[in-house]
């Protein structure tokens, strides 16, 4: 370890000289010019900030100083009379490990354990919960969920809107990769190449994804965030129009596991096969009045005739149920059977609440 150390008192100062005799390490003249520095230069990769002063002012000048400063290194307090240490900011795998042997040098106590984690941690079961999400191997989950409440950090890999309750405090255990929903194929790509690297990894996505070799430690979480807006044909056939559902969704990149409810016209709502793809796709069933269909503006156009804007029933039902969310796929199926709109509710995926 090399160690940036700064103090201000001459108790503090022997303190960091006894901490410097026994490791690599230099003395910071001001904390000014060494962010000027840093941000000029860089410095050593495998350096840590220690601030030999008391934790108000250390707090302070990790918020004023180093922290806008983009510092990427772990800062430790010690008191001024070397009594006691601890960890202010986290960064890289072996901050605790740089604090056991500080403290093994001075003989103080330890103010931050790695275990500590455990009491911000957040609670995985509880997002699976909220957005019934349907996990692809029920053994990881349990696995990777007992690993998050132990204090460790896993990467999860999206192209939903992801957003935190306490970012600064849930971002120790969740590192965010988020892509654009056009980029199923980044997202693929992602997802193979986490399936190659022994750590824990979490996707969460409505998208199909490729099949490939699993390690055994990448999650894939399915929300039920989708919205299946139906038409239903007169000559549908039950059995043959919940296949058609689940291919047409499959087909257009959709996991039909994501699909939450089924969106139809009240008239709509009895009949045997809305009924079939609901119980199908292990959803419920939503229905709205057709004089409120019709009251819709649908996004974009259908097609190039009026009467088939009029008709697109399937899509309103979708804009509605999904709260005008973001269209996946319009009006496709069969017209012997069914047409169906597929919706991604609006609201984002809350990763902690």
């Amino acid at each position: 370890m090399y160690l940036f150390c700064y103090a201000r008192s001459d108790k503090a100062k022997a303190c960091g000289q006894k901490l410097l005799s026994a490791s690599e390490g230099e003395w910071i003249e001001d904390i000014e010019s060494f962010v000027s520095s840093y941000d000029a230069t860089g410095k050593r990769a495998d350096g840590t900030v220690v601030l030999i002063l008391h934790q108000e002012d250390c707090i302070r000048l990790l918020l004023e100083r180093l922290y806008p400063s983009n510092v990427k290194y772990p800062i430790i307090n010690i008191t001024p009379d070397g009594k006691f240490a601890g960890i202010i900011r986290s960064f890289g795998y072996n901050t605790y490990q740089i604090l056991d042997k500080i403290v093994g040098v001075l003989g103080c106590t330890a103010l931050s354990h790695e275990s500590d984690r455990k009491d911000t941690a957040p609670d995985l079961m509880k997002m699976i919960a909220s957005y019934q999400m349907k996990a692809d191997d029920e053994d990881l989950l349990k696995e990777v969920a007992e690993f998050i409440r132990n204090g460790g950090a896993v990467d999860v890999y999206s192209d939903l809107p992801l957003e935190m309750s306490e970012p600064v405090l849930d971002s120790l255990s969740y590192k965010t990769f988020l892509f654009q929903s056009n980029q199923k194929n980044e997202l693929n790509q992602a997802y193979a190449a986490a399936n190659l690297q022994d750590k824990y990894s979490i996707f969460i996505t409505c998208a199909k994804l490729n099949e490939i070799p699993k390690n055994g430690k990448v999650l894939l979480l399915v929300p039920r965030i989708v919205v299946a807006g139906i038409e239903v044909s007169s000559r549908s056939d039950p059995e043959y129009a919940a296949r058609i559902c689940r291919s047409e969704l499959q087909k257009h990149g959709i996991n039909p596991d994501s699909v939450v409810t089924v969106a139809v016209s009240a008239l709509a709502r009895e009949s045997d096969t809305v009924k079939r793809i609901a119980e199908d796709l292990g959803c419920f069933v939503t229905f709205f009045d057709s004089r409120l269909l019709k009251a819709v503006r649908v996004p974009l156009n259908a097609g190039f005739t009026p009467e088939r804007l009029d008709s697109d029933f399937c899509t309103a039902c979708a804009c509605l149920a999904s709260d005008n969310g973001r269209i996946i796929t319009r009006r496709a199926g069969d017209r012997n059977s069914i047409f169906l709109t597929a919706a991604v509710k609006r609201a984002p995926v809350y990763l902690t609440n």
